[in-house]
């Protein structure tokens, strides 16, 4: 039985493109290993977010999992991504969701929870976790960040990645949890974009400028305008292709780092904003 186990887990690392023409069945086809797996009671943690296309993070990975394999109170506080998984766990899984009242004085008490004994994150957010904590942490990722990119004269690739970093560092974002780039249509094919999301497995999504200009922002440029048809391009794509996972989500709330502009040294100007989609992207670098 536990062979068979591992084979199934194994098989769900090839469920990876969730955003191509058979995305859907891949993904039924991991949740019905999922629901193998969880029959047997063989919840693989550090598993967990493979078949949606989730980046795993830093922690301690192994404190988790002996928690979980002695059945001791797990906190699961999940910010992002699909919550399929909870649907589909054993009848007496270890895992307490969000943040419940815990009884520090009496685990028997019928209004609270025993405290927890272990934490997992599933979140675009990069949290650094304190070495030797006698209190296990670990993190998933799920790739809902959609990073707007623009700039006029062509920067080179390390200002493009440099300036991906400092945003996300600055906003406390993890880069695992980024989906894509979305850009104005005429930069989607530039090589140093196409190139960077291949070597990254991102997304690569352009937008004509029509598009771009019916997005609301909050630092619309009137020189960008001029220059491109739209008073926004890194803000605007970014919205954009949040929104492509979720159409009915507000404006709003997607926006996550705003436009960000960066000019080292005298260098080419290089703008960045991050949005958030609900829904993660599971597939590999591709130009929509």
């Amino acid at each position: 039985m536990r062979k068979e186990g591992n084979a199934s887990l194994i098989l769900m690392k090839g469920c990876k493109n969730l955003c191509s023409p058979h995305g859907f069945q891949f993904l039924r086809l991991c949740e019905n290993f999922l629901n193998i797996a969880n029959e047997m009671n063989l919840l693989e943690i550090d598993q967990l977010g493979i078949p949606y296309g989730w980046q795993q993070g830093s922690g301690d990975w192994a404190g988790v999992k002996a928690a979980i394999a002695r059945q001791a109170p797990v906190q699961v506080i999940q910010e992002a991504g699909s919550g399929l998984w909870q649907t589909h766990l054993p009848v007496h899984h270890p895992f307490q969701f969000g943040f419940p009242d815990f009884d520090k004085s009496s685990a028997s008490s019928p209004q609270s929870q025993p405290s927890p004994q272990a934490r997992l994150w599933i979140s675009p957010i990069q949290r650094r976790f304190a070495l030797g904590s006698n209190f296990p942490k670990a993190q998933w990722h799920p790739r809902v960040l959609w990073v707007g990119i623009g700039y006029g004269q062509q920067p080179s690739r390390q200002q493009i990645e440099s300036a991906i970093q400092t945003a996300c560092r600055t906003y406390h974002l993890a880069e695992a949890a980024i989906a894509g780039v979305a850009t104005l249509q005429s930069k989607a094919s530039d090589a140093l974009l196409t190139d960077l999301c291949s070597d990254r497995q991102w997304g690569l999504r352009g937008f004509a400028s029509e598009d771009l200009r019916s997005i609301a922002v909050p630092h619309p440029s009137a020189i960008v305008e001029q220059a491109t048809g739209t008073p926004s391009v890194s803000e605007a794509a970014a919205i954009l292709a949040a929104t492509a996972m979720n159409p009915a989500a507000p404006v709003s709330t997607l926006l996550r780092v705003s436009k960000q502009v960066f000019r080292p040294n005298d260098q080419p100007a290089v703008t960045v904003a991050i949005a958030q989609a609900v829904a993660e992207y599971g597939g590999t670098a591709l130009v929509e």
